[in-house]
């Protein structure tokens, strides 16, 4: 069965263990753009308490990348490893044959009942014992969101698996200036999370009413060389100059 990664930031760009992750298990160059409901919705203190984007349970959807795996799944184990390299990818730091944190976890979503009718019960099983529910994940390790339509032509994700991460979302979902104000107040290089989600195409329902307040507060860094492709591009998203 052929499985793909559902990813939602980070973990298609950051250079330090997630690159020898996406050159081993990825097919990066068959990546596409899909649609899915995200948001930033989480407060990473390792990011300067700036936020990092986590699933939304209502269905408005952004953009994000879906990557084909190397590997074609046959079985549980199967299943389960490709779970705890994505959860390795996460978090470097992780226990062996850990698919899940406090802070977040992998789910799975099947296309089929009969793809699902040979794996739930042991994916269930082992995500129970090394995991816990984190929205949109239930307690059986089920992502529960729409199934991916590519971007472009509209089509279903022609895969049979989709594994991803869903990350613990803040109580109270942060507004657009909270958001946009923490990437303005730092000055460690944190707003890379967000030029670069832009630069490669993971994007929110928010980003251009972020990218306006941003804009009107100037911090210096947007004169930062490495920003400069997103920099434009959101630049010409706000004159209308992007369809």
């Amino acid at each position: 069965m052929r499985a793909a990664i559902l990813i939602i930031g980070s973990l298609l760009w950051d250079n330090d263990q997630r690159d020898s992750w996406r050159k081993s298990r990825l097919c990066i160059e068959n990546r596409m753009h899909v649609k899915a409901p995200i948001r930033y919705g989480r407060r990473s203190t390792s990011r300067g308490n700036t936020f990092t984007m986590t699933f939304r349970t209502e269905e408005v959807f952004g953009q994000v990348v879906l990557v084909p795996c190397v590997t074609v799944i046959g079985d549980v184990a199967g299943l389960v490893a490709e779970a705890e390299a994505l959860w390795k990818a996460e978090q470097s730091s992780a226990a062996t044959n850990s698919i899940g944190g406090s802070w977040g976890c992998v789910g799975v979503m099947f296309r089929t009942e009969s793809t699902q009718a040979g794996l739930l019960a042991g994916w269930s099983s082992r995500f129970r014992v090394t995991a816990s529910a984190i929205l949109p994940v239930d307690d059986a390790g089920i992502l529960h969101i729409p199934w991916p339509v590519t971007t472009a032509e509209g089509r279903p994700a022609d895969v049979d698996i989709v594994l991803a991460t869903a990350t613990k979302a803040e109580v109270n979902p942060p507004s657009v200036t909270e958001i946009a104000d923490a990437w303005i107040d730092q000055r460690h290089g944190h707003e890379r999370y967000f030029l670069e989600n832009v630069r490669h195409g993971i994007r929110t329902p928010e980003d251009g009413l972020i990218w306006r307040r941003i804009e009107k507060q100037a911090p210096c860094w947007l004169r930062s060389a490495p920003h400069a492709e997103a920099v434009a591009l959101l630049r010409a998203e706000a004159a209308g100059r992007v369809s």
